[in-house]
Parts: C-alpha cells; sequence; structure tokens
C-alpha cells in the first residue's frame, strides 16, 4: 500500500477514535454548552422540581455556573426573555449575567423524561449583567440528569414562641408619588447554589419585585435591571426593569431569615419609585 494512502487511513484512525470536530463532547449524565465558541462542562449538575412545578437546573465547574428555570416538567419548548416565568443566568469571575425579557432570546427544550432522568437542549442569547455586558450560551445540552425535589432548610422554633417577621410582614411604596396597595406580597429564596431572595407585592393592577443575594449584608446596593442586586415594577405582566435606583439592607437576621430595608429606583419606561419599604421572613 502507498505511503500516502497509509497515513491518510491513521489519521482518520485518529479523528475516529479522538472525534476531529467541533460538536461538544458527551457524558452521562451531562451538562454543557459553549461560550465564545469554548466548551464548558459541568462538573456537579443538579435538576430540583420545586412545589410550584418548576424545575431548576444547574451546573457548575470552578468559578463558572450556568442556571435556568422553567415553568414545567413535561416534554416540549419553553422560550426564555417573553414576559414569562422561565429565566436563565450564567455566573463567572466577572459576574452574573441574566435573562431579561425585553433583550434575551433563548430557549429550554424538553426532549425526554425517564426513569425519574431529564434530557434536553438549550440556547441562550444576551444576558446581562449590570453593566450592560452580554454573554451568549449556545449549543447546551443536558443528558439524564436525575430529579430531585427540592427542599429548603428548615427553621426550628421552640413551641411557645413567633418569629415576628413572619408574622408582621409588610411591602410599601410610592409610585410617582402615588402609594402602591399591595394585595400580596411575599418574601422567599430561590435557587440551590448561588441562591437569592425574591420580595414580590401585586394587586390586580400592578406589581413590584425586588431581588438580592440570601446572604447580603447590611448596607447600601445599586439596583439595576439584572444582576445580583435587580428590581422590576409595571402594570401586571408588563414589568419595566430598573435603569438606576439603590436598594439599602438595614437588618438581617439570617438565623430567623428576617430582613428589612428601603428601596427607590427608577424603571425603563419611566415609572418612579421612591419610599419603598419591606419587612419580611422568607
Amino acid at each position: 500500500m502507498p505511503m500516502n494512502k497509509i497515513i491518510t487511513l491513521f489519521l482518520a484512525a485518529i479523528c475516529l477514535f479522538t472525534s476531529c470536530t467541533t460538536d461538544i463532547e458527551v457524558n452521562s449524565p451531562a451538562l454543557q454548552a459553549t461560550k465564545k465558541g469554548e466548551l464548558i462542562r459541568a462538573y456537579t449538575k443538579k435538576a430540583y422540581i420545586h412545589e410550584d412545578g418548576t424545575l431548576e437546573i444547574q451546573g457548575s465547574i470552578g468559578s463558572e455556573s450556568i442556571s435556568f428555570t422553567i415553568a414545567g416538567i413535561n416534554t416540549g419548548k419553553y422560550k426564555i426573555g417573553e414576559n414569562n416565568a422561565n429565566i436563565a443566568s450564567y455566573k463567572n469571575d466577572s459576574g452574573k449575567y441574566i435573562s431579561e425579557s425585553e433583550t434575551t432570546d433563548g430557549e429550554v427544550i424538553i426532549t425526554s423524561l425517564s426513569n425519574n432522568e431529564v434530557s434536553g437542549e438549550f440556547y441562550f442569547r444576551n444576558l446581562k449583567d449590570v453593566d450592560g455586558n452580554t454573554v451568549d450560551l449556545m449549543n447546551g445540552w443536558f443528558y439524564r440528569l436525575p430529579l430531585e425535589n427540592y427542599t429548603e432548610q428548615e427553621i426550628v422554633i421552640t413551641v411557645g414562641e413567633e418569629n415576628p417577621c413572619l408574622l408582621n410582614a409588610s411591602l410599601t411604596a410610592l409610585i410617582n408619588g402615588e402609594s402602591m396597595i399591595t394585595e400580596y406580597h411575599d418574601a422567599r429564596a430561590i435557587g440551590a447554589d448561588n441562591a437569592s431572595v425574591i420580595i414580590e407585592g401585586y394587586n390586580d393592577d400592578e406589581e413590584i419585585t425586588i431581588l438580592f443575594p440570601v446572604d447580603v449584608e447590611p448596607g447600601t446596593y445599586s439596583l439595576q435591571g439584572a444582576g445580583d442586586f435587580s428590581a422590576t415594577y409595571g402594570p401586571r405582566g408588563e414589568k419595566s426593569s430598573a435603569v438606576s435606583g439603590n436598594l439599602t439592607i438595614t437588618g438581617h437576621n439570617k438565623e430567623d431569615k428576617c430582613i428589612t430595608g428601603s428601596f427607590e429606583f427608577v424603571t425603563r419606561s419611566g415609572y418612579n419609585v421612591t419610599e419603598g419599604n419591606f419587612d419580611f421572613g422568607y
């Protein structure tokens, strides 16, 4: 056999066994995606089912982490960034990049649910940090991730004691100088790794949200529409992200999960939120 044919066959064999391709490598189970053409292959990966029926999938390696939550646990397509409950984020040493309803384009596809394992694909374009920098996660997929029921750590309170921050929760604010009266308000922890607290209040016509890390210390923080500290306000189903503002944490008892603070911000749609105050247990 001519030498050039031997070399060609040898190189073909190398490509066969080492996968001479740009395709994402296979693991079982696995979660991975590409960022600027570079592979991110998660070392730890989790799939949590929350009590409200949402599915949260997380993966991390070193300082990088990918997380997304979709409002369902059935096979099918779930759009990200269309004023719905589906959200996505990416975090590295530079900061946290979060999906925004106005700018993010993305999709999660659940392709298989079998033997308490979930598989699928995803992509996210224009995840944004607090400075407006963006990240795209492409060619993402997850394979045979075991499904777990998400459980929050319970706080044991001695019989006869009541946690006052759970009994006297409150949220007040002025919107363009007029009082916002919330018929419902609540605070809860979301996420397992890099968890956050989300405070929500709404009535029939309007809604407001404040988001910050669950381990936040007392102090003043800048509010944006995305990032670790963010806020939104607007008519029901048409929330607008904050473009500037501040959140001040005045007290945070992490053992009892009680938190108090104040806030003010201006939204992209021009709403001016002032004299905001909250007192919650989460």
